[in-house]
């Protein structure tokens, strides 16, 4: 597809969503974007809104509701982002499936502890679970037993919105994120400025 007519595409998206989405709160926007993302593609390393892996799809919401960008595997967003413990109704959320061993998926060896999946929160008992072949929305309810069979711990986190904000001030967490993650996180950034 033509550069140009890809760029008016994403500008005619973000507009069409900012008018769906500004009365929400970012709470709101962000469980709204998440089961926007219901059916894209599993891609191992991609966040847009085509195809995305686990956390490239909690980051790419994060960045449409929130404005900040930040692009960081599931164990980051874990360690560094997602650190409330105890989240309030009003926060963000994310489910994380954390390791009880060291186990090889596919060719990633994580190590006993490490936070291995994750899946946002689009609202109560309902994630989006980012998986091959595709994005779903599950209940967390029915998802645990299978995770926890299978010796994950399966743990629900809120966000830390400054740590959130600090980073994307910084520009710290971003790896070979995606042309389309970039190109929003710019056309956000130009709308905050303007």
């Amino acid at each position: 597809m033509n550069e140009k007519i890809r760029d008016l595409k994403i500008r005619l998206m973000l507009e069409a969503e900012k008018e769906l989405t500004e009365d929400l709160t970012e709470v709101q926007r962000y469980q709204y974007y998440l089961g926007r993302m219901q059916f894209l593609h599993y891609v191992s390393g991609k966040e847009n809104l085509l195809e995305a892996d686990c956390s490239g799809s909690v980051c790419l919401a994060l960045l449409l509701a929130t404005g900040c960008g930040i692009r960081v595997t599931a164990d980051t967003l874990y360690r560094k982002f997602f650190t409330k413990k105890n989240p309030e109704a009003g926060d963000i959320k994310a489910a994380f499936f954390i390791s009880n061993y060291d186990r090889k998926l596919g060719n990633r060896l994580y190590h006993e502890g490490e936070c291995a999946h994750v899946a946002g929160v689009a609202g109560t008992d309902v994630v989006l679970n980012c998986v091959e072949p595709y994005a779903v929305l599950r209940s967390l309810s029915d998802m645990r037993p299978v995770y926890n069979a299978m010796d994950y711990t399966v743990v629900v986190r809120g966000l830390d919105r400054r740590a959130l904000q600090k980073a994307s001030d910084e520009r710290s967490d971003l790896f070979g994120a995606d042309y389309e993650f970039t190109e929003f996180a710019e056309l956000l950034s130009q709308e905050k400025g303007a």
